[in-house]
């Protein structure tokens, strides 16, 4: 069987393409860009979603060694792939934004953790949210949500030198606000809370001044943080159940753009 440059270079392009963008999506995604997992395991599991995605993926153009086109089509399949990720990044960085701002009015940002998930510290009702959001992604389904996104993808954006244009890239970033202002809601309750905590202590501090608001306050701030924490965890699931149905929407209107 002899193969020519031609045949050879479009049987290489079916897959390197498909690689490429899904690659890049893996690595800007959530869980699946976990920073504790080893680079090989990720690109691994790129290679194997390659592999069992690309015979469904409309034809690909043939794999270009040299050339502006070949440039431009490789940097518009990174770009895709990293949109798609930080959508979906962004949805549990307004979840870790909600834990911090409960941190500060609780008086615990002092209390960082390791995050194997960011790589990084964090307070530890920020972890302690960031793992709900992560259980209630799969069991929702979000993991194979993201691959669906990732089908959809080649035959919304087809494989070639164009991608994303200019609006959606601005609706990206009108994501990007509209989830940190729910991770602000997610946190609003607890902050509320402990506004009229921190209200009744500068009522005592100006009754008794001798009072030490430290040793008091500080015990009384977090146990009425923890209490309403825990009333508020139902609706802080809904609230990021919501938004994760919101960012499929905005998925579709990126992809389409």
């Amino acid at each position: 069987m002899h193969l020519t440059d031609t045949q050879l270079l479009t049987w290489l392009g079916a897959w390197f393409w498909p690689f490429i963008r899904i690659g890049a999506a893996l690595m800007a995604a959530p869980v699946f860009g976990n920073r504790a997992l080893p680079m090989r395991l990720r690109l691994a599991l790129a290679l194997v979603l390659t592999v069992s995605i690309a015979p469904a993926l409309p034809p690909m153009p043939p794999l270009q060694l040299f050339g502006g086109d070949a440039l431009l089509t490789l940097g518009q399949q990174l770009l895709i792939g990293i949109a798609i990720g930080v959508l979906l990044q962004l949805l549990f960085e307004a979840v870790l934004l909600g834990g911090e701002l409960i941190s500060l009015a609780m008086g615990l940002s002092f209390a960082q953790m390791a995050d194997p998930l960011r790589g990084t510290s964090s307070p530890v009702l920020s972890s302690f949210l960031n793992l709900m959001a992560v259980l209630t992604f799969l069991a929702l389904g979000g993991h194979l949500a993201l691959l669906d996104w990732l089908v959809t993808s080649f035959r919304a954006l087809p494989v070639g030198p164009t991608g994303l244009g200019a609006e959606a890239w601005r609706g990206l970033a009108d994501e990007g606000s509209r989830l940190f202002a729910g991770g602000l809601m997610m946190a609003l309750p607890a902050l509320c809370a402990l506004l009229l905590v921190n209200l009744g202590f500068g009522v005592m501090s100006r009754a008794a001044p001798s009072l030490n608001l430290m040793g008091v306050g500080f015990p009384i701030s977090l146990t009425a943080g923890l209490v309403v924490l825990a009333l508020s965890l139902g609706g802080i699931q809904q609230l990021f159940e919501r938004m994760l149905t919101e960012t499929a929407t905005q998925a579709s209107t990126l992809l389409a753009g």
